[in-house]
């Protein structure tokens, strides 16, 4: 699931930042201007008209025309119209002025904004997809990059191109060391029948060529050879059932009856009863078979751990509030001396038990990985072993459908 879009936060200040720096200058302007306007506009034309009453009067003594003078005052009073409505009009000119000026300068910031957060948003595509696992995602940047910017997105690239290479390292390392590991393994497994097979061929080859051959001997060390060719056999087959483990197919489960499945499975060939405490049913989306395979070993584990005189075999199935789904397997045998998980379930690849491959884990803890989730043993609170697989609904990079 994809992380939710980053707040617009960045885009809101600089839009803020933007009309304080721009409006506040701007409006001590206007209201100076205002000011500036008022008082010159404030100028009184009576004075004037007092000039135009002292030469009129002269005017009418000596017996001159006036037009010259009427039309001065005509002028004078429109001029006194024209101050009256400046005077009435100047501060919506300066609150329009205002409002438009503000209008710019948000769209001013938005563009911004825009430009300024896009780099952003192109970093944050290429973080979504490196958190994905995919480092092959390379951010658009020119070359040279024009601006800082621009250098952290090619810088980006550069940090997803040696993560890709550590990651190929590592790949490596980690397969050297899981050839090191198998190498171990089969060193292991295979020096006691191989020794066993050493000392069969001896005593055959030991007998006396003069004297006749010894039936019950050479049965003997046919027995013997044959037992552990069997041996040899089983496990070459479980380790080509292990590296011939199928692609999951992701569905649709509910839990609790396939864990009702595989208790009634190996409940009859158990030494010991297997119980599924009661509860309700759990949905989740995962490989039915892959899961069957999986608590199939834990059960049989468990099964086999515990002796006809212990406690039986309880599987609990809860779900959590953080949307993972646990399950655990608590058996009566010895326990384990403390809490195995990760690697070191997929290291020892050998059994304890007659005729075991030792893959039992390896292979649980590969489906546990497959589905996104985590398997861990541990020592149980009143005694055995405690199997603890927790399992997301949903496992990473898988498609649900409705």
């Amino acid at each position: 699931m994809d992380s939710p879009p980053p707040p617009p936060r960045f885009r809101r200040r600089l839009l803020v930042v933007m009309l304080l720096t721009g409006l506040i200058p701007l409006m001590l302007l206007g209201a100076l201007a205002q000011g500036v306007l008022e008082r010159v506009l404030s100028v009184s034309i009576a004075p004037v008209e007092g000039v135009l009453d002292g030469v009129s009067a002269d005017l009418e003594r000596r017996g001159l025309p006036q037009g010259a003078l009427d039309d001065a005052r005509l002028n004078l009073a429109q001029a006194e119209l024209a101050r009256r409505a400046l005077v009435r009009r100047v501060p919506v000119f300066i609150a329009a002025l205002g409002l438009v000026s503000g209008l710019v300068l948000a769209v001013a910031a938005a563009l911004l904004g825009r430009v300024l957060t896009r780099p952003v948003g192109t970093l944050i595509d290429g973080m979504r997809a490196y958190s994905r696992g995919d480092l092959s995602v390379r951010l658009a940047v020119p070359e040279p990059p024009r601006d800082e910017l621009q250098f952290l997105l090619g810088q980006f690239n550069r940090m997803g191109q040696e993560l890709l290479d550590q990651r190929e390292r590592l790949k490596t390392a980690e397969q050297i060391a899981a050839w090191q590991d198998v190498a171990r393994a089969l060193a292991h497994e295979l020096k006691n029948p191989l020794t066993a097979m050493k000392l069969s061929l001896a005593r055959l080859s030991r007998q006396d060529d003069s004297a006749p051959p010894d039936p019950t001997r050479l049965a003997e060390a046919v027995a013997l050879l044959q037992e552990e060719v069997d041996l040899l056999m089983r496990m070459t087959q479980s380790f080509s059932t292990f590296a011939r483990l199928p692609v999951p197919r992701f569905q649709d489960v509910g839990l609790r009856a396939l864990l009702a499945e595989v208790c009634t499975l190996y409940a009859g060939s158990s030494p010991v009863p297997v119980e599924l405490e009661p509860g309700p049913e759990v949905q989740l989306h995962a490989d039915p078979d892959g899961l069957r395979r999986l608590f199939g070993n834990l059960v049989k584990n468990a099964a086999e751990a515990s002796g006809p005189d212990t406690s039986p075999v309880r599987v609990a199935l809860r779900a959590e509030v953080d949307g993972a789904v646990h399950v655990t397997v608590n058996d009566g045998g010895r326990g384990v001396p403390g809490v195995l998980s990760g690697a070191v379930l997929t290291r020892g690849l050998f059994s304890t038990k007659p005729g075991g491959s030792g893959l039992g884990l390896p292979i649980a803890q590969k489906i546990v990985h497959e589905h996104g989730g985590t398997l861990r043993l541990e020592p149980g609170a009143s005694g055995g072993t405690l199997a603890h697989v927790s399992l997301p609904r949903v496992p990473p990079g898988s498609q649900v459908t409705s």
